[in-house]
């Protein structure tokens, strides 16, 4: 690993905002492995799966979020990273935010930085 584990995460969170904000819930499952693993009020395996699960999300109306990486960490060839995020409600949460910490486990794939895991509360 030749990046430092902050510019890792500081890159990946941004795509994240980035594709949720923008296109939504299908585009932030990209940046996950096909058989990545979410833990929330859900558990969700598989790519497929994330994205179903992001999507009740995204259309329960939070739409728009903010990330900040609060920890980030080399460890055996993984990226550890503790983040906390908020969350702007629209449409049947318009006016509402939601906040909370997270998790990721970014695992290098290729070029890219995916997440292998991802807990939110």
């Amino acid at each position: 690993m030749t990046q430092d584990p902050e510019e890792i995460a500081a890159a990946y969170v941004s795509k994240w905002q980035s594709a949720w904000s923008s296109q939504g819930a299908s585009a932030a499952a990209e940046l996950y492995t096909p058989d990545s693993v979410l833990v929330g009020a859900a558990l969700g395996i598989g790519r497929l799966e994330i994205e179903r699960l992001l999507g009740l999300l995204y259309q329960q109306g939070w739409t728009r979020i903010a990330i900040k990486v609060l920890n980030a960490r080399a460890v055996g060839g993984v990226v550890l990273v503790a983040a906390e995020f908020s969350a702007v409600g629209s449409g049947p949460t318009a006016g509402r935010t939601l906040t909370g910490k997270s998790s990721h486990v970014l695992t290098q794939v290729g070029d890219a930085w995916l997440s292998a895991m991802h807990t939110a509360a």
